[in-house]
């Protein structure tokens, strides 16, 4: 009777334990048209994938330890909406996130591959919330939106959130070759969002490293249904005797109004300038989005940017040496 009477307690205690994990799938299916007309007479008309949000799948997994602790992960990977095929040329499947950690009163320590500190706080501060990842320059800015054998920390502490990362370089003999560290520091309420970053990361230039300090300031004000954000970027990429030292200046501001529940119109402007070769991009965007429900949304978008100096002759930068570009795009984008 004792044996059954344990039986039964370990298998109450198993599902207990059970009813205490979740595994849930989830991702973001984005697909559109685009047309765009440099200015040099070529135009063109093509099936778009991920201008809104990039189209992924992923699964998040929880487990409650007790004392307001859970164990966390995260697998997350990329792909093109148009072709089917993973969104990377390196045949990683997970390529967007995958992480371990824990979470509990004293904040969040993940470990894996994931999204960076630079990542996080301009998610929050970006007039689009890094929307239009392939139009908007604030994801290409940030030289890299993923860390791999990434080490963080998030805790928040009333309406301040403090972080810190160190992402290994991997390198055998030197512990900072090919390394990333990040701090950041956020204060939010209902009306107002203050954030800012920095980082400073070790490069591979041929077979040797070099310094890159970045940082970033920013904040966004909320009133009703208005929002307005405006931030400032800066990067100094070191050189050495065959590469010179670039330094790139971003700045933005723009503002996004709810007219209802299910539309929102926005606009923004972002400026990118290079000072060592004279460069410097315009971009505005005008934006409308209309939610046919909490999960379907189609959205429409029109751009122009305008060339000055290297952006114009720099065929890395800009292949068709145009100095502007015209374009639209229109499509739809589903969660689940």
């Amino acid at each position: 009777m004792k044996r059954v009477v344990g039986a039964l307690a370990l298998g109450t205690l198993a599902c207990a334990a059970h009813a205490q994990s979740s595994v849930t799938l989830y991702g973001i299916i984005d697909g559109g048209v685009r047309y765009t007309n440099n200015g040099h007479g070529a135009v063109a008309t093509t099936s778009t994938n991920g201008w809104l949000s990039s189209s992924r799948f992923g699964f998040i997994g929880h487990e409650n330890l007790g004392g307001g602790w859970k164990a966390n992960f995260v697998l997350e990977a990329g792909f093109n909406e148009s072709t089917g095929a993973f969104d990377n040329t390196t045949g990683i499947l997970f390529n967007r996130q995958s992480y371990v950690g824990l979470s509990g009163p004293y904040g969040q320590f993940t470990m894996g591959r994931q999204y960076n500190i630079p990542h996080d706080l301009m998610f929050v501060l970006d007039t689009f919330n890094l929307q239009y990842p392939s139009i908007v320059p604030i994801s290409p800015a940030l030289v890299g939106i993923h860390y791999n054998n990434d080490v963080k920390y998030k805790g928040d502490f009333g309406p301040v959130r403090v972080s810190a990362e160190n992402s290994f370089g991997g390198v055998a003999g030197n512990f900072n070759d090919a390394s990333a560290r990040s701090v950041g520091l956020q204060y939010k309420t209902a009306w107002v969002i203050l954030g800012g970053f920095y980082t400073h990361r070790s490069v591979a230039s041929g077979t040797v490293y070099l310094p890159d300090d970045f940082w970033a300031v920013g904040a966004k004000f909320t009133a009703g249904g208005l929002k307005l954000s405006a931030g400032l970027m800066n990067e100094n990429e070191g050189g050495n005797a065959k590469t010179a030292p670039v330094r790139t200046e971003n700045w933005f501001g723009g503002v996004t109004y709810d007219i209802n529940a299910a539309v929102r119109v926005g606009g923004a402007f972002y400026e990118t300038n290079l000072p060592n070769t004279s460069g410097r991009r315009d971009l505005g965007i005008l934006s409308v989005t209309y939610s046919l429900s909490k999960r379907t949304m189609l959205f429409a978008e029109t751009d122009y940017t305008r060339y000055h100096g290297s952006y114009i002759t720099n065929a890395t930068l800009n292949a068709q040496h145009a100095d502007h570009q015209i374009a639209a795009t229109v499509g739809i984008d589903h969660t689940f």
